[in-house]
């Protein structure tokens, strides 16, 4: 297509592949791509609805005959609802499977909340989307454009991935869906100003819609039933983090000579030492999925894990520590715990300057 770069090809035609392959169920768009503020890079990200008990199997075998390039095919089974990774022309794609049931397919979205808890989460991502569109109205442009700079920002420094304690992408959305209805029409160097200086100045006991979580330390909830948060794995300390940083944004957007909003955070000067997981091969999606546990089972303040693995044959992350971080005999016994079920996997205790530059 004339005038369409490869980056906009690819995931285009990878979702009109899975939709005909799936003919018999509806195929959704989700996450930020449905919103068009996705980063350069962003997953591919789809729902698909399909008649009764489709055996995961089966939807694998249509989509890599439909997709034949696609690399690295996986199934996700361990995950609240079954899906399929794999890449496609270096796009990640990540699908996720709902069955309906004797549901149409075509009104599974509308009707969710009758196929059980999981089955609506995972169809709730559309509804969720739209729902944040429909709340900016006129002001689409204004919010993708506030949302993307602030996705941006979140990624710079290390704040955006739930599994590593963050707040995902749908809570930076509904935060800066809310800035857009509420600061007015603004330019797009002053609203997102406004952003940063309304959520730093935010008491976190009060909640980002929905009813109050007293038990969580942030509450950001979603736009649509089933209506949950979307920051019960942020900790006291990351919430803490967070604040910091929304600070700093602020204060770097107010100065004269500011530096970068977008560098990296000082992690060096952060942390005194670290936790580095190296993860056995195949175990990536089983460490991610209980990072969150590993997190809860580091006690001390300032603790901080980087979203991103700074190696990658082995896998390995690496989780600051803090400024007064445990021994390596005490980190060893926190995390025992842990490590039981991960054969292979190993958290060692290194020492501040033995991690490289956290990008």
């Amino acid at each position: 297509m004339s005038g369409v770069s490869e980056e906009e090809r690819v995931p285009g035609d990878v979702r009109e592949q899975a939709e005909r392959a799936l003919a018999d169920g509806c195929v959704h768009l989700v996450g930020s791509r449905r919103m068009g503020c996705e980063l350069p890079g962003a997953d591919l990200d789809l729902v698909a609805a399909l008649p009764g008990s489709p055996e995961l199997a089966g939807v694998r075998a249509r989509l890599t005959a439909a997709l034949p390039e696609a690399t690295g095919v996986r199934e996700v089974v361990g995950a609240r609802v079954p899906g399929l990774r794999m890449s496609v022309g270096g796009l990640a794609v990540d699908l996720v499977v709902v069955a309906t049931g004797a549901v149409d397919p075509a009104e599974a979205v509308g009707r969710r909340t009758e196929l059980g808890e999981d089955a609506a989460i995972a169809l709730s991502a559309v509804s969720d989307a739209d729902a944040l569109l429909d709340q900016v109205a006129d002001r689409r442009e204004a919010f993708t454009d506030l949302a993307r700079r602030v996705k941006a920002w979140a990624k710079a420094r290390g704040l955006d991935s739930a599994p590593f304690g963050g707040l995902p992408g749908l809570a930076w959305s509904v935060l800066a869906a809310r800035t857009v209805r509420e600061a007015g029409a603004l330019p797009s160097d002053e609203l997102l100003r406004h952003f940063f200086a309304t959520w730093a100045a935010w008491d976190w006991r009060e909640p980002v819609g929905g009813p109050a979580r007293p038990d969580l330390p942030m509450t950001v909830m979603t736009p649509t039933a089933p209506v949950r948060p979307c920051s019960d794995q942020v900790t006291e300390g990351m919430r803490d983090l967070i604040t910091q940083e929304l600070f700093r944004a602020w204060e770097v957007l107010d100065g004269d000579f500011p530096p970068p909003l977008l560098a990296p955070p000082p992690m060096h000067r952060r942390h005194a030492a670290w936790a580095v997981v190296t993860v056995a091969p195949g175990d990536e999606g089983r460490v991610r999925g209980r990072m969150r546990a590993l997190l809860t089972s580091l006690p001390q303040p300032g603790v901080h894990a980087w979203p991103r693995p700074f190696s990658g044959s082995p896998v390995r992350y690496a989780v600051g520590l803090g400024p007064t971080p445990p021994d390596p005999a005490r980190l060893a016994e926190l995390t025992a715990p842990w490590l039981r079920g991960l054969g292979g996997t190993t958290v060692d205790h290194v020492s501040g300057g033995d991690v490289p530059t956290l990008v």
